[in-house]
């Protein structure tokens, strides 16, 4: 199925009018969040836009001007856990649930929006009492209201999952559009919910969601090698083994190393020390912070990251070579390694996994990397906020 997705006019003054609001939940890293923000970002330039933020404040991250934020009592939720937490360890997790249904309840009677976009709900159930009624409220409020999924490019199995049926099921009885952030020449949605044709309203793939890395060019003493495990609170492990390998490879390719831990990480005096008790002056480690993490990478030589979908792609946007850490999660979540072969199997990225952190085997990869030779150009449609602005749009038609 498909809808008119005509480019935007800036004189289509009636698209103002319309609202929007978001609802974003994360429990780990900081992906819904930052697909969230550049979504919001697009739309603000056509509708007033809403956010309603279920996870923990990412520090040293600018908010789009003009967009409404609003911050809920935040929940998390350990990798080994059964259980979801409370960020605030003052409140239960009921309070938390309970002061959210409260915030919610007042931004729907408020806004009245004209849209509802829910941030990976419902292909994640997590969250799934919460997100129905905030639905439910929504259409009281206004019967007229669309409904739409927004949702990243590879789900958590490549075989699809025991609740696929479900998902389908509530697209179907309350959804008008599913948004798709990837390419479906590089990532078939098909590939990670092969019950794909059991949706029956629109799924679109939009392009990918993402703040592209200008080129900024500096003069710079030696090539520089950026690592980052994103912003969230995994893959700590692939940092300390990135910094043991410094001096190896800085014996074979002379480089600068700069390090950047997550946002809601605690490993970075840790890896300070090591670095300072080893007299590695070459190399830099530095809290989360976005804007110097995109000025880094603009720069570099070689990224180093995780699988996630904004590591990913903004390192490929950066047009350096990249090697991903193929991590193992717990549960079997195969998000990042079904997005990795696929990203590899088009030759925009390679990688190592869990038994390749030793130093030797580190180091064997990084200069395997530089030797190779990169395809010229990048052909993945990175335009996925303008294009999600158009088909939001089309779902009114001319109205």
């Amino acid at each position: 199925m498909s809808l008119n997705t005509k480019p935007l006019s800036a004189n289509e003054d009636w698209c103002l009018k319309r609202r929007v609001l978001i609802h974003c939940q994360y429990v780990f890293g900081i992906g819904h969040f930052v697909r969230t923000i550049e979504l919001a970002r697009s739309l603000s330039m056509h509708f007033e836009v809403s956010v309603v933020n279920g996870g923990e404040a990412v520090p040293n991250y600018d908010l789009p001007f003009g967009v409404d934020w609003i911050q809920m009592p935040a929940i998390y939720k350990e990798e080994t856990a059964e259980e979801l937490r409370s960020v605030d360890p003052i409140k239960s997790l009921e309070q938390c649930f309970a002061e959210r249904d409260v915030i919610l309840e007042c931004t729907v009677r408020r806004i009245m929006p004209d849209v509802l976009i829910t941030e990976h709900f419902p292909f994640g159930l997590l969250f799934e009492s919460e997100v129905i009624r905030l639905i439910e409220r929504v259409k009281i409020f206004n019967p007229h209201s669309k409904i739409v999924s927004s949702v990243r490019d590879v789900i958590e199995s490549k075989n699809g999952g025991m609740h696929d049926d479900h998902i389908c099921r509530l697209l179907n009885r309350y959804y008008n559009l599913v948004m798709v952030h990837g390419d479906e020449n590089i990532v078939p949605f098909s590939v990670s919910f092969p019950k794909l044709s059991h949706i029956q309203v629109p799924v679109l793939h939009t392009g990918y969601v993402v703040q592209t890395i200008g080129q900024k060019p500096q003069k710079l003493d030696i090539p520089r090698v950026v690592a980052s495990v994103g912003g969230g609170r995994l893959g700590g492990e692939m940092l300390d083994s990135i910094l043991k390998s410094h001096r190896s490879i800085f014996e074979h390719w002379e480089h600068s190393l700069m390090i950047f831990v997550g946002a809601f990480q605690q490993i970075k005096d840790d890896l300070q020390s090591y670095a300072d008790e080893n007299s590695l002056s070459s190399v830099t480690i530095l809290d989360f912070n976005r804007l110097r993490y995109q000025d880094a990478l603009a720069n570099a030589s070689l990224a180093i990251c995780m699988g996630g979908y904004n590591s990913v792609i903004e390192a490929v946007s950066a047009e350096v070579p990249v090697l991903t850490y193929q991590r193992k999660f717990y549960g079997n979540n195969q998000e990042q390694e079904c997005r990795i072969q696929l990203f590899q199997k088009a030759g925009f990225v390679e990688s190592f996994g869990s038994d390749e952190l030793a130093p030797e085997s580190i180091s064997a990869r990084v200069l395997a990397v530089l030797a190779k030779k990169r395809p010229t150009s990048h052909k993945i449609r990175m335009n996925g906020a303008e294009e999600s602005c158009n088909m939001i749009t089309s779902l009114f038609g001319n109205a």
